[in-house]
């Protein structure tokens, strides 16, 4: 990783342009729709940015001023190719609800490309952001702005790395595919990493790639290690638990491509939600997908949704 330059005022990708193109329509353009309701379309670079969000700057320039933007430079890089990996196995499910699992002892390094790239997202999203701005506050009450981003990168500079080494090999996947429902993405997603976590054991990430590609990311207590990734045409029911999911983390902004989500009740609250322990439907859609052997857990994909 390249140093890059300190540049005051930078905007700073959260949601990065070689991902947010996939959401382009035939127009070129994605639709943001906030929590009030309000739709506005634009160019994709033009959404999921912030300014110094990067950006490590105190009250007087000083020598100790410095930025993390490019952390995310190889991640970055690497995102179309994850994407095109993973539209490659498309072609090898063709039955709704119809599973296919596949041996992948020769896709490590894909495997730990996709690993990083989702790290990068979830850190970078304003859901996990405004984790980190709440857990420092419980700790030294309100924070103004500009305090509350120099924290904040401060908190992903010392975290990054540590989370990116200890992903590797970590959990198995799996990937749901949909052509006629499209998946939305948001400004939070379905992850349980917090503002502390460094070991990744356990981890639950749903995230949506495309409007037709998403990924599940989990690691349980105990599993078998093979396969490490399965693919699955997902049915109406399930893109419907995905995009609740999306509505309920996110906070301020849905984006979509041609179809309009409903919105609902968690996401018009204008916060950043959770599921409880208890009526998580990613919860059971994830250990449906890859079981947690611990919990005694092997309920069937069919049998669930």
């Amino acid at each position: 990783m390249n140093k890059r330059k300190v540049i005051k005022g930078e905007k700073h990708h959260w949601w990065p342009k070689g991902l947010s193109k996939y959401w382009e329509d035939k127009r070129g353009g994605v639709h943001r729709i906030d929590h009030k309701g309000e739709v506005i379309s634009s160019k994709s670079k033009e959404f999921g940015k912030i300014s110094d969000g990067h950006n490590i700057l105190f009250e007087r320039e000083s020598p100790w001023d410095s930025t993390i933007e490019h952390y995310f430079d190889v991640p970055d890089g690497n995102i179309q190719k994850a994407v095109n990996w993973l539209a490659s196995f498309k072609k090898k499910v063709d039955t709704e609800n119809e599973t296919e699992y596949l041996c992948l002892a020769s896709e490590d390094e894909n495997l730990d490309v996709l690993r990083e790239c989702i790290v990068s997202l979830v850190v970078r999203s304003p859901k996990y952001r405004n984790a980190q701005n709440s857990f420092v506050e419980s700790l030294r009450g309100a924070l103004d702005k500009s305090e509350s981003k120099r924290l904040i990168a401060a908190n992903i500079n010392q975290k990054y790395k540590t989370l990116v080494q200890n992903s590797k090999g970590c959990g198995k996947f799996a990937i749901l595919f949909s052509e006629k429902r499209e998946f939305i993405f948001g400004d939070g997603f379905y992850s349980n990493i917090n503002a502390v976590t460094e070991h990744l054991f356990g981890v639950k990430v749903l995230i949506p790639m495309t409007p037709h590609i998403a990924v599940v990311w989990a690691s349980p207590m105990a599993c078998r290690s093979t396969p490490k990734l399965i693919s699955i045409e997902a049915n109406e029911e399930v893109v419907e638990v995905v995009n609740n999911s999306v509505q309920v983390y996110a906070k301020e902004y849905l984006f979509y491509r041609t179809q309009q989500p409903n919105l609902i009740e968690d996401f018009m609250s204008g916060e950043h939600r959770v599921y409880g322990r208890q009526g998580d439907p990613v919860d059971r859609l994830i250990n449906s997908l890859i079981p947690d052997e611990s919990r005694n857990h092997f309920g069937t994909f069919m049998a669930k949704f």
